[in-house]
């Protein structure tokens, strides 16, 4: 009961007046100013809106642009990886074993964003960064920075290749990839 008249107290002292006004900028507009206020801000309130839906838009084309890339891709265009046997640098400077990881990368993909999760709790994740070049997969801290590479020829990539990778402050576990069955 107490903190629900607490809450009830911190919200009525919470006023949020269009345009980011303070109450008393507020008090000092006649009617047809805090109406117009209003209108504008709904206006902005609607313009971030359609913002917003755009760029989801975006996001979700550009996601089906990659998948039809990586679905019609030549052999050698396309990598698939696991990132196994990890431990991840997550917060206060430890490292912490991590959930295994798979992921599948084109060529075209220059800055694959991936996260790590913790093992023990998943909502902690540590950001890495992978491209592929065709027989270079690279694992980094930030893009192009702080990595660790796994190098190997087509005809290792078709068997499959793996290697124990270390990159400084964000990852260190077994990478195995291989190029995608069906060539």
């Amino acid at each position: 009961m107490l903190l629900l008249a607490l809450a009830v107290t911190v919200a009525a002292g919470c006023s949020v007046n269009p345009l980011g006004m303070s109450d008393a900028e507020w008090e000092l507009l006649t009617p047809t100013q805090q109406l117009e206020a209003r209108m504008v801000q709904e206006a902005r309130d609607e313009a971030a809106r359609v913002r917003r839906a755009e760029q989801t838009a975006q996001e979700a084309a550009e996601q089906a642009h990659i998948e039809e890339l990586r679905r019609n891709a030549p052999f050698g265009d396309v990598v698939q990886c696991t990132l196994t046997d990890a431990e991840g640098y997550f917060a206060k400077g430890k490292w912490y074993p991590a959930q295994p990881v798979s992921i599948e990368m084109h060529r075209s993909e220059l800055d694959r964003s991936v996260s790590l999760p913790r093992q023990s709790r998943p909502s902690m994740t540590t950001d890495l960064h992978m491209n592929f070049d065709g027989l270079t997969v690279k694992v980094c801290r930030w893009y192009d920075r702080d990595c660790d590479v796994l190098v190997g020829t087509e005809a290792q990539f078709r068997r499959g290749i793996s290697r124990r990778i270390h990159v400084s402050k964000a990852v260190k576990g077994t990478l195995f990839c291989s190029f995608p069955r069906g060539w």
